[in-house]
């Protein structure tokens, strides 16, 4: 094997490097054999002049070439449509992002840079399919395939078919072996058509002989080299014995002396250490393949480490999972087991699978299965949106009888290998009783415990959360009311009456004003009322005519009336700074007598 790799290096090297020399060195010297060319004597004389001219300047000037008619042609000339043809690399081809690349593109390019015509290049798989498109050109058409009205320019490149055939094979026993031809090409002399394989690549036929589908093919020197380095073929033997000359040139599709010409002389102006550039940068970009046979190859030993290592760590890995989840269901059990013991109600959830499992103790709670399957939908919801304990958490499940519970989660979380949460175990511990009494708790301290009214630092706090949140464009309204002549109500009556009086305005309130509003007992016989949202101020007029209207006709015994301050809230401000807005506004009520409204107005 090692004597047939330095064989096929050796071969495919020495064909590359003759392939090169052969092309170089004779460059421009070729007219089609099979094909009278009328423009040939001219360019031979237009060789002739620049190679005569050489001693006398180090380059000649492309313009100083031209013709007037061609220099009008080149400034008056429009994109030119070139068609090519998707043949074998580095010749020509697309690459993976469908750009044209190869040895015929980058002449032309040249072409372009020299003569500043601009080309709209165009690639077709066929040679059928590039001469029946509404192209201009053909760069890169072989003589052999150009047919005979076409012109065409001198030739830019020249290559021979070289013989590559399958290791096993001899030489001299090629008559009845297996022939790769690409389809569309014409056999060469002395080829069998039943003894052929066609295919549809350069490439693929050359992947034939490779793995012994076929025998032996015939290829252009370059293609045979660059597939045989991108592919790095082990079975592939290269002989250069030429079985047929091609020359590639760029053809004419419609008769045009002008462009002909013009494309001529940059050819020309093209010298050979500037093509052999060109190829060389076409012909040595090559993106090597990695096939599996190749790294197995090279890297097999490390590999079949790699792969029982890491086999090995799968199956320490399945039995360590299936020791913990062993242990998981050991400590399941006791868990069951302790939750009968001391009335407790367990629960288990695995987030992956978004599985919840209850313990038995959950039937003596919830009495019927459809409850305790709608607990078991509450709980998962719960359970889905945290992923950390839940120290202080409550969560509220309905019981039967209508009845609400309310419930401290405990939850204790196991982690996998990576760190994510495999499974969640906690507990429900029954707190109702002791969240009813802190919420009664919270209630009594909101509470003016006479009115039943919020008390003064309640109000003072939610007004003030109001006005924070507040959007400019709605209208608030802040009431000061105070009771009049509420002492001589005490003096005269007694403070029971008193009282009484002050328990009638709060009912009143309640029952005049929204559930929205925000209604407190300030201290002593002040109230007030926060209104939110507001339509217009004669609402807020109305509102408060129905308040002293209500409290005058249901308290006649006790002569029980109120004066009001209004101050209308449309910016955010301070709670200090409407309630002395309300209050001016009260004491101007309180001055012209019982029973007033008064909206403050603004000085400004």
């Amino acid at each position: 094997n090692d004597k047939k790799i330095i064989s096929f290096k050796r071969n495919l090297i020495f064909v590359f490097l003759v392939t090169l020399l052969i092309s170089i060195g004779t460059m421009g010297d070729i007219a089609p054999a099979n094909q009278t060319n009328p423009h040939r004597q001219a360019n031979e004389n237009l060789a002739s002049y620049i190679a005569g001219n050489s001693a006398k300047s180090t380059s000649l000037s492309f313009k100083d070439l031209l013709t007037p008619e061609e220099k009008d042609y080149i400034s008056k000339a429009s994109v030119i449509r070139a068609a090519t043809v998707d043949g074998a690399a580095p010749l020509c081809f697309s690459d993976e992002n469908g750009e044209i690349q190869g040895i015929f593109q980058r002449v032309l390019d040249r072409v372009s840079a020299i003569t500043g015509l601009t080309f709209e290049c165009t690639i077709y798989p066929s040679v059928h399919e590039a001469l029946n498109s509404n192209s201009a050109i053909i760069y890169g058409i072989s003589s052999n395939y150009a047919p005979d009205d076409m012109v065409l320019s001198q030739p830019f490149l020249e290559t021979e078919t070289i013989l590559y055939m399958n290791s096993l094979v001899k030489p001299d026993q090629l008559e009845d072996k297996l022939y790769a031809a690409v389809k569309g090409s014409a056999l060469l002399e002395g080829i069998k058509e039943e003894n052929t394989l066609y295919f549809d690549t350069r490439e693929d036929s050359l992947n034939a002989v490779e793995n012994g589908m076929a025998d032996y093919g015939y290829g252009n020197a370059y293609s045979v080299a660059y597939y045989a380095l991108r592919n790095g073929y082990q079975n592939i033997v290269t002989v250069p014995i030429g079985k047929e000359a091609r020359e590639y040139c760029i053809g004419l599709l419609r008769d045009d002396d002008l462009l002909l010409s013009i494309i001529n002389k940059s050819l020309n102006l093209i010298d050979a250490k500037q093509m052999q550039t060109l190829i060389l940068n076409a012909a040595t970009h090559i993106d090597r393949k990695i096939t599996f046979a190749m790294v197995l190859e090279t890297y097999g030993l490390e590999i079949t480490v790699t792969v029982v290592t890491v086999l090995g760590i799968l199956v320490f890995s399945l039995l360590s999972y299936i020791r913990v989840s062993n242990k998981l269901r050991e400590q399941n059990r006791k868990y069951e087991i302790l939750s009968q013991i001391s009335n407790e109600y367990l629960y288990e959830y695995f987030p992956k699978e978004k599985r919840l499992r209850l313990s038995d103790k959950f039937n003596e709670l919830f009495d019927t299965f459809e409850s305790t399957n709608e607990i078991a939908s509450l709980l998962e919801d719960a359970l889905s949106e945290h992923n950390i304990d839940w120290p202080n958490d409550i969560i509220r499940l309905p019981l039967p009888g209508g009845r609400t519970g309310a419930f401290k989660a405990i939850n204790s979380y196991i982690y996998d290998p990576q760190g994510r949460t495999e499974c969640i175990i906690g507990k429900l511990i029954d707190v109702s009783e002791e969240i009813a009494e802190k919420e009664a708790l919270l209630i009594k301290s909101q509470i003016d415990e006479m009115t039943g009214l919020y008390n003064a630092a309640t109000t003072r706090n939610l007004i003030t959360a109001r006005l924070q949140q507040k959007e400019n464009h709605i209208t608030d309204a802040f009431i000061l009311m105070d009771c009049d002549n509420f002492k001589n109500i005490n003096d005269t009556q007694g403070h029971l009456a008193g009282n009484q009086a002050l328990k009638h305005i709060a009912a009143v309130m309640k029952q005049t004003y929204r559930n929205t509003d925000i209604l407190g007992r300030l201290g002593g016989d002040e109230f007030c009322v926060y209104m939110k949202d507001v339509p217009s101020v004669t609402f807020v007029q109305e509102k408060c005519r129905k308040l002293c209207a209500l409290i005058q006709n249901t308290a006649k015994e006790t002569d029980l009336s109120v004066s009001i301050g209004i101050a209308m809230v449309d910016d955010k401000e301070p709670y200090d700074a409407i309630f002395k807005k309300a209050d001016t506004a009260l004491y101007q009520a309180k001055g012209r007598g019982k029973a007033r409204t008064i909206i403050y107005n603004d000085p400004a």
